[in-house]
């Protein structure tokens, strides 16, 4: 069994999990980091690998949102 971490920004903490949720991969919340991301344990067999590779993606989706956002209310 291989095991990834993942640190989630709060904001996105229940779109990530929803989506991790789908997959069935067992993981494991350890708590909030010095940066107040979420971290979340994934364990995944070889064979699921493309699997992880789609929940990075996501991932990489929903922060560029929060940093587009971020960006759109500093312009107003």
């Amino acid at each position: 069994m291989r095991k990834v971490e993942f640190e989630v920004p709060t904001e996105v903490f229940g779109a990530f999990t929803e989506k991790l949720t789908e997959t069935g991969l067992n993981n494991r919340v350890l708590g909030k980091n010095e940066d107040d991301e979420i971290e979340i344990e994934v364990y995944y067999e070889k064979d699921e690998a493309a699997i992880i590779d789609e929940l990075e993606e996501y991932l990489e989706e929903l922060i560029d949102n929060i940093e587009e956002e971020e960006e759109d209310e500093d312009e107003k």
